[in-house]
């Protein structure tokens, strides 16, 4: 799942989709995983949510014009 795709997996990620905290992580093996960027300073959001997130008290969605790179390495 890319973030230019966001569409194609938002029924199975849920809010993560489009938050502004969520960051891909890509790992050696090919798996992709969504890291919640709350979880660095916030111990109440787990670092990789279970999927589908419906209900997040830190969600924000992004916007669109916004530089977030599409994914990292693990």
């Amino acid at each position: 799942m890319e973030n230019d795709n966001r569409g194609k997996g938002a029924v199975r990620a849920g809010l993560c989709v489009d938050c502004r905290f969520m960051r891909l992580m890509r790992s050696d093996r090919g798996s992709t995983f969504l890291l919640c960027e709350l979880s660095a300073t916030n111990k109440a959001f787990p670092k990789y949510p279970r999927l589908p997130v419906l209900q997040c008290a830190g969600y924000e969605q992004l916007r669109a014009n916004s530089d977030r790179p599409a994914d990292s390495s693990a």
